[in-house]
């Protein structure tokens, strides 16, 4: 077998096993099982014991955070965006390349959608954050025993082809500068939460997460490749999405559901490690293409209202994030104009 067939395969039959026991057993909000395994699965190799723990540990302190929000400060709104600010901060100034893989996604996540979901109704904060933190878990469980099952090494290298060394990590930029970008990021999310927070817009949650992911790149350029590749994503995602969920529609039985979901994950591995210029395209639009199968099947919603939905929110996020940033970065640095200007030390799209 070749690497790409490997690769294809894990994935495929990885998340796959995943939607089955996720959407056989159903506990709460299981369809993020899946999710979550697709994250750790893309990686080349496990990502070891240690990176996990770290990961589920970061993952449960920003939960817990959300919790106190949700539960303590909502009622005290400038102590609650003193401490937004504080966090924000803090996951921005940290999110190096040494950091662990999507830390910084996860701590948003945690501070961010727990409260917003607070909003509607007593008790359901813990719940979500419960959800969320067993299904990371469960995801993470998943990705272990395929990457164990089907690694790397079980793909026939041909002799003489150069091995490809692990990339070196780009520059951490001054100590000043990061301190600026970490500033930026943090004014801009800051902004959009007390909006949505102030709104009760938990119907929007997904734009506040989305501007929050995507103000992390430290200039407007890198959020405007975002949002673009976002786009891109969502409309891949979207689309499979429609035809999976008439599908389901014509025939709602879960063995159906199984054989569905298995062309669409063989569909999308292939795509997402073949090499070709929308592979990371795909990679994206397989996480919407999970989000929509769980938002659409848990509840009696149409595919194509959540489809276009998903769209604008993620179109609002990326204007938002991008004039966000071009705006502070002007207040910050009035007399520069490098907003725009490409960087060693990006720190990478959303996701």
């Amino acid at each position: 077998m070749t690497l790409q067939t490997v690769q294809t395969f894990r994935m495929a039959s990885g998340v796959w096993a995943a939607i089955a026991i996720a959407y056989g057993v159903a506990w709460p909000l299981s369809f993020m099982a899946p999710l979550f395994a697709t994250i750790f699965l893309v990686f080349p190799a496990w990502v070891g014991w240690r990176m996990a723990s770290q990961l589920l540990f970061r993952l449960f302190l920003s939960l817990l955070l959300g919790i106190f929000i949700s539960e303590v400060l909502l009622g005290f709104p400038v102590i609650c965006i003193l401490l937004y600010g504080l966090l924000f901060f803090f996951i921005y100034y940290h999110d190096t390349p040494s950091a662990p893989p999507f830390a910084a996604m996860f701590m948003t996540l945690g501070i961010t959608i727990v409260p917003m979901m607070g909003f509607s109704g007593e008790g359901l904060s813990q719940f979500i954050a419960l959800a969320i933190f067993v299904n990371m878990a469960v995801g993470l469980f998943f990705a272990w025993i395929f990457h164990t099952l089907l690694p790397n090494s079980l793909a026939e290298i041909p002799p003489g082809l150069p091995q490809k060394g692990k990339p070196a990590p780009p520059p951490l930029p001054s100590e000043e500068e990061r301190v600026r970008q970490a500033l930026t990021s943090t004014i801009v999310a800051l902004t959009a939460v007390i909006i949505f927070f102030s709104l009760n817009l938990v119907a929007y949650a997904y734009a506040m997460i989305q501007i929050c992911f995507m103000v992390g790149a430290p200039n407007a350029k890198a959020s405007a490749q975002a949002l673009k590749d976002n786009a891109i994503a969502c409309c891949i995602g979207g689309v499979a999405m429609i035809i999976v969920f008439n599908l389901l529609v014509a025939v709602p039985t879960y063995q159906f559901l199984l054989s569905v979901t298995l062309v669409a994950t063989v569909f999308f591995s292939k795509k997402m490690f073949g090499g070709g210029p929308l592979a990371k395209a795909y990679i994206s639009g397989f996480v919407t293409f999970l989000v929509l199968l769980g938002t659409s099947t848990m509840v009696e919603k149409i595919a194509t209202t959540n489809f276009y939905l998903r769209i604008g929110q993620i179109l609002f996020a990326g204007i938002f994030a991008i004039g966000g940033l071009i705006f502070v970065d002007h207040l910050l640095r009035p007399d520069r104009k490098h907003i725009f200007s490409t960087s060693a030390t990006d720190r990478g799209d959303a996701i």
